[in-house]
């Protein structure tokens, strides 16, 4: 997993806002910014993250609703759960 600095993430993190914001003006409300955040460095930067401080704002500006729900729903299929009564829908959602 690749590692941003706390300078990386300063840089990004309006970003990473704007992002927030834009899914909450969707609908989706329960998005902040660490979940976009950690969308970026789990799955997408997964192994690299790209070079450029501009590659890295395209990248964060084309991400779609979908993306992240893409994310999110490879995340549920490997968390460990015993049966669907544990887990918690509202964030999904």
């Amino acid at each position: 997993m690749p590692n941003i600095s706390e300078k990386q993430y300063a840089q990004l993190e309006p970003w990473f806002k704007l992002k927030a914001t834009e899914f909450n003006k969707l609908g989706y409300e329960n998005i902040q910014v660490d979940d976009i955040y950690r969308y970026f460095k789990e799955f997408s930067w997964k192994h690299t993250v790209p070079p450029h401080y501009y590659q890295q704002i395209r990248d964060i500006m084309k991400t779609t609703v979908n993306h992240y729900f893409d994310f999110v729903a490879l995340e549920a299929q490997v968390y460990k759960v015993s049966s669907l009564d544990e887990m918690n829908f509202d964030d999904f959602l």
